[in-house]
């Protein structure tokens, strides 16, 4: 069987024989960060998208933007800002939106946030500290 390339290099052909499938992309994505909380995943899926529409230079134009440094952005470990988010999603024929979480998530999405291991935290020590006599 022959070896097609890697899955960034497969989803960068589906997008670009397919654009309607942008969108279903990238929502699964932000699903996915709303799970997992990894802005890396974004990142990727924002350079995978900008690759099958002409890549960074391409969008670079259409949002202007200076090449360099979009390339720079989305390589990042630091997460973009809504501001650039939005443009670069807008190029994408996309936008943000909200939506309301179901009940199960909304317990899910906090316990993955540093304030709320710190609350958890306290309040596990607050907890222990009484049941010790403390």
């Amino acid at each position: 069987m022959k070896n097609s390339g890697t899955w960034r290099e497969y989803m960068v052909q589906r997008l670009a024989s397919d654009p309607s499938r942008v969108k279903g992309y990238l929502q699964a994505i932000m699903e996915e960060y709303q799970t997992f909380g990894d802005q890396r995943v974004i990142l990727l899926a924002l350079r995978t998208v900008a690759e099958a529409e002409g890549g960074i230079s391409a969008l670079a134009k259409r949002i202007n933007a200076d090449p360099e440094v979009l390339s720079e952005e989305l390589s990042s470990d630091t997460a973009l800002t809504i501001d650039r988010l939005k443009t670069i999603l807008n190029a994408f024929g996309c936008r943000l939106s909200i939506e309301p979480l179901e009940p199960e998530d909304l317990h899910y999405s906090t316990t993955h946030s540093p304030d709320a291991r710190l609350i958890r935290t306290a309040s596990s020590a607050t907890a222990a500290s009484s049941k010790h006599g403390g």
